[in-house]
C-alpha cells in the first residue's frame, strides 16, 4: 500500500478504538491494542489493522504490537504528544484491568458524572460503530480521502463522544472521540512536516486562531426581527465556511472547533499563513465584507505542546488581542451625491423597495429603500415579525443574556478551580459544551413560543411573548448552570414592549439592563416594562436588578396573585412589601403575612 497522508491519519484516528471492546471484556489496559487490530482489520484490512495496532513501546508491550514503520512510528509519536498534551494530572491508581462501568466526568466538576456505561453499552457502541462503517477495504484503496472522511464522521456522530480516553480520574474528563481526533491531528502535522524521529523538539505546530470582529454590530444594523434573525444565521454560516476551508486544506481532524465566529486549529508552521487567509477570504466573502475576521497563529515545538499547552494557548490569546488592536476599519463606500442610501446598513446604494414596509418619515410616508446586500438578508429572513410573537397582552420580551466570566473560563480559570491543566481537548470540549448549550436555548425559546435571533458561545438575544419573558429567561439561566456543572452562572437583561414599538426599544432596553445586573453581582437579571418608545437611560438605571431565587419568589407571588383575582389597588401594597424587604434581604414573610392580614380583613377573598 502506498503511503500518504490518508494512510496515516486514517490509522491514528482509529488507534484507540480497541478500548472499547477490552474494558467491555474487562482485559488488560495493554491489550486494547489487540482489539484495535481486530475492529481495523474488519473495515479495512489487514495492512491498516497492523499500522493502527503498533502505537506503544512500553515494557507492557511485546515487540509484535511495537512501532517498525514509518505510519507506526508516525502515529506512535502523535499518540505521545495527544496524551501527554491532554493527560497533565497524575491519575489515580487502580487496577491494570479496567472494571466497568466506564465514566466520563463533567471537565468543569469531577463530581459530576456526565455518562456512564457498563460492560454491554460498550460492546454495543463498538458493534454499532463497526456495523455502521462495514468493509471498506476496497473502498479505501479506490478513494482514500473520501472514505477517511466518511470515517471521521462516522466516529464524530458515534457516542464515542461519551466514552473517555482514560478511566482513571481526574483525567477521565477527555472523551475517546476527543483523543482520537486529536493524535490524528498530530499525526497529520508531522506527516506533512515530515517524520524527524521520537523527539517532540524535533517538530513546531502552529496553533491558529480566527475571531469575527465587531458581530453584535453587524448583527443589529438591521431594527426588522427577519434581519436580525437572518444575520445571525449568515455569521453562524460563514463561520461553517471557514472551517470548511481549513478542514479542506489540513484535514477536518485538525479544526480543534469552529463556533460563533471563532475557531482554533492546529497546523504545520508552513501551512499556516495560507490556511489563515484561505479560511478569512471565505469568512468575509460569506459575509459579503461587511464583517472582518481577524487571523493569527503562535509557533511552539512540540515538547511545548505536550507540556505545556495551557501557556501555549495564553501565548495565542495575547497575540489575537494584539492583532485586534492593529486591525483595520471597513473602508467606507463612496455614494455619489444623489444616490438613495440604504435604510438598513447606510453603507451602499439602495437599489430595492420593500413595499411590505412603510417608513413614516415625517410628512411622507414611504417605503424602505435597500441595498443588494440587505435585500438578500431581508428575503431570506421573511416570515417572522413581532406581531407573530405577540398573544393577547399585545407585548413582546426582548431577552439579553450572557454567561459570567466565560473569558476566564476560556483562558482556563475553570480548570484551575479543579486542579487542572488547560488542554486541547478540554478546551475543544468546552467549546462543544458552549454550542450544547445555545441548542438547548433553541429549543427553550422555541418552547415558550418565541423566536431565537442569536445565540453563540455564551451570547443569547431572543424575543417571546411579553408574559412569558421573565420565564423563559429564568429557564434558560438554570439550563445554563445545570449544563455547566453549577459552576457558570449567567446574567440576563428582559425589556418587555408593546409589539408596535420599534425593535430597538427593546433592543437597546434589555442590552443596558443586562449590563446592570452584571454591575450589580452577576448571575442576576433585571427587567422593566417599556412604555413607549420615549424611555430614557436615566429610567432605564433607576431599575434594580435581582437574584434569581427573588425572581422565583416574585414569579410564584404573580401566579398566587392570577388565581385569586385580586385588585390591583392590593396588588400594588402587596408588591411594594415585597419589594422593599427583597431589597433588605428580609425575605417573603412579611409580605405573606400581609397578605393573611388583608384576607383576614376580606380586602382579599380567600
Amino acid at each position: 500500500m502506498k503511503i500518504d497522508l490518508d494512510v496515516v491519519r486514517v490509522s491514528a484516528l482509529l488507534h484507540d478504538v480497541g478500548k472499547l471492546d477490552c474494558w467491555a471484556n474487562r482485559k488488560p489496559w495493554s491489550e486494547h491494542v489487540y482489539y484495535t487490530y481486530k475492529f481495523v482489520r474488519a473495515c479495512l484490512g489487514e495492512e491498516l489493522a497492523v499500522y493502527a495496532m503498533r502505537h506503544h513501546v512500553g515494557s507492557s508491550y511485546g515487540e509484535e504490537y511495537r512501532p517498525k514503520t514509518l505510519v507506526e512510528k508516525i502515529v506512535c509519536l502523535a499518540d505521545n504528544l495527544a496524551s501527554g498534551a491532554d493527560r497533565r494530572e497524575t491519575p489515580e491508581s487502580g487496577s491494570y484491568i479496567p472494571s466497568p462501568p466506564v465514566e466520563l466526568t463533567h471537565l468543569l466538576n469531577s463530581d459530576v458524572v456526565r455518562r456512564s456505561m457498563d460492560s454491554a453499552e460498550l460492546a454495543y457502541v463498538s458493534q454499532t460503530l463497526l456495523s455502521k462503517l462495514g468493509n471498506l477495504e476496497e473502498d479505501f484503496h479506490r478513494d482514500s480521502t473520501g472514505v477517511y472522511r466518511r470515517i471521521f464522521e462516522a466516529l464524530r456522530g458515534s457516542e464515542l463522544r461519551f466514552v473517555p480516553a482514560d478511566t482513571r480520574r481526574p483525567i477521565n474528563d477527555v472523551s475517546l472521540w476527543n483523543h482520537l481526533k486529536l493524535t490524528a491531528a498530530f499525526a497529520t502535522c508531522i506527516f506533512l512536516g515530515g517524520y524527524r524521529g521520537d523527539d517532540p523538539k524535533s517538530y513546531s505546530f502552529a496553533l491558529l486562531s480566527g475571531d469575527a470582529d465587531r458581530i453584535l454590530s453587524f448583527v443589529n444594523e438591521s431594527l426588522r426581527l427577519p434581519d436580525l434573525n437572518t444575520r445571525s444565521k449568515r455569521i453562524e454560516a460563514a463561520t461553517k465556511a471557514a472551517g470548511e476551508t481549513i478542514s479542506r486544506l489540513l484535514g477536518p481532524e485538525c479544526l480543534l472547533y469552529a463556533a460563533g465566529g471563532s475557531f482554533l486549529a492546529v497546523s504545520p508552521p508552513e501551512m499556516a499563513e495560507e490556511v489563515l487567509s484561505e479560511a478569512k477570504r471565505a469568512f468575509e466573502d460569506m459575509m459579503g465584507h461587511r464583517v472582518t475576521l481577524t487571523v493569527s497563529h503562535v509557533v511552539e515545538d512540540g515538547e511545548r505542546f505536550k507540556e505545556a499547552y495551557g501557556e501555549v494557548w495564553e501565548k495565542a490569546q495575547e497575540n489575537m488581542r494584539l492583532k485586534k488592536s492593529q486591525r483595520s476599519l471597513i473602508p467606507k463606500v463612496e455614494i455619489d451625491e444623489g444616490r438613495d442610501v440604504c435604510d438598513v446598513c447606510g453603507k451602499a446604494v439602495a437599489v430595492k423597495v420593500d413595499e411590505q414596509r412603510l417608513l413614516p418619515l415625517d410628512a411622507s410616508p414611504r417605503f424602505e429603500r435597500l441595498c443588494d446586500f440587505c435585500w438578500n438578508l431581508r428575503e431570506e429572513g421573511k416570515g417572522v415579525w413581532l406581531n407573530d410573537l405577540k398573544r393577547k397582552t399585545n407585548f413582546v420580551a426582548c431577552i439579553r443574556a450572557d454567561g459570567d466570566n466565560i473569558g476566564k473560563f476560556l483562558a482556563g480559570a475553570a480548570f484551575k478551580t479543579q486542579n487542572k491543566a488547560n488542554t486541547p481537548s478540554r478546551l475543544s470540549t468546552f467549546s462543544d459544551l458552549l454550542q450544547n448549550v445555545c441548542d438547548e436555548f433553541e429549543r427553550l425559546v422555541d418552547y415558550f413560543g418565541g423566536r431565537s435571533v442569536f445565540a453563540g458561545g455564551d451570547d443569547v438575544l431572543a424575543f417571546v411573548p411579553g408574559e412569558r419573558g421573565l420565564e423563559a429567561a429564568r429557564a434558560m439561566a438554570l439550563k445554563f448552570r445545570e449544563m455547566m456543572a453549577w459552576k457558570c452562572t449567567m446574567s440576563a437583561g428582559v425589556a418587555i414592549f408593546h409589539y408596535k414599538l420599534p425593535v430597538y426599544v427593546g433592543l437597546e432596553s434589555a442590552g443596558f439592563l443586562l449590563s446592570r445586573a452584571k454591575e450589580d453581582g452577576k448571575d442576576r437579571v433585571a427587567f422593566a416594562v417599556i412604555g413607549g418608545s420615549d424611555v430614557t437611560l436615566s429610567e432605564l438605571a433607576k431599575v434594580k436588578s435581582w437574584s434569581w431565587s427573588d425572581l422565583e419568589t416574585i414569579m410564584e407571588v404573580v401566579k398566587f396573585m392570577r388565581r385569586g383575582d385580586v385588585a390591583s389597588s392590593q396588588l400594588r401594597k402587596i408588591a411594594g412589601v415585597l419589594a422593599g424587604d427583597l431589597k433588605r434581604n428580609l425575605g417573603s414573610d412579611r409580605a405573606k403575612v400581609f397578605v393573611m392580614y388583608q384576607m383576614g380583613r376580606d380586602a382579599i377573598e380567600w
